[in-house]
């Protein structure tokens, strides 16, 4: 039976997937990839196109960010793919970061499952492992807990002293007011690994960069 494969490219450095996901890609006859816009660049196939193999089908599709557009298209790329796992063609879904990280893998892997394929998930570094490292910030030690949260719920922070803040943009002033009110320390990075990295520091300037693919570390003694 064909497999869908799962595969987490890590945060658009290509140096930065696994050999697994490297094998995976080469021996795969489709991969399908997420665009942010009908005929957008995606990041996820920049980030894995060295890997993959002349005459691999390639596919990129939209995937609306809400709404019901959103269900339209999706159910359209299900469709999409259910389809060449019946032809008996084992497929890769590209996903940036970790499929299981705020991804839209994951409601693929649920439908694809529930219609009676095999799925196989191959992870991913996640952009805040990655932004961490570029930085040279600790995310978490001894018996802290670390939250990960999405911008939107920011309010939710209690008494944690490591914090990351993924999904920020169009929340800037919000996090910002919160993460000064509370007394952390702070460090914004946008674009980990890839071409146009940012990192900043500022109140201002962050406010300013506004960039979708951006998150935030922080912690407080």
């Amino acid at each position: 039976m064909a497999i869908l494969y799962g595969i987490g490219v890590g945060p658009g450095d290509p140096e930065l997937l696994t050999i697994k996901a490297v094998r995976t890609i080469e021996k795969c006859d489709v991969i399908v990839a997420p665009a942010a816009a009908d005929g957008g660049i995606s990041i996820a196939l920049e980030t894995a196109k060295e890997y993959i193999k002349e005459g691999t089908e390639v596919i990129t599709k939209h995937f609306p960010m809400g709404g019901s557009e959103r269900m339209q298209k999706v159910g359209e790329i299900y469709t999409l793919i259910e389809s060449k796992l019946k032809e008996g063609k084992n497929v890769v879904f590209l996903t940036i970061g970790d499929p299981y990280v705020y991804s839209t893998y994951i409601h693929l892997l649920t439908y694809i499952e529930d219609h009676g394929f095999n799925v196989q998930t191959v992870p991913g570094i996640t952009s805040f492992c990655a932004a961490a490292s570029i930085v040279n910030r600790t995310l978490v030690v001894g018996d802290e807990p670390l939250l990960i949260i999405p911008g939107s719920r920011v309010e939710d922070i209690k008494d944690e002293k490591y914090v990351v803040i993924m999904k920020m943009y169009k929340h800037e002033e919000n996090i910002i007011r919160v993460l000064e009110e509370k007394g952390f320390d702070y460090v914004y990075v946008s674009r980990a690994g890839r071409e146009g990295q940012n990192i900043l520091k500022d109140k201002e300037k962050i406010l300013q960069e506004r960039d979708y693919m951006s998150l935030i570390l922080a912690s407080k003694e």
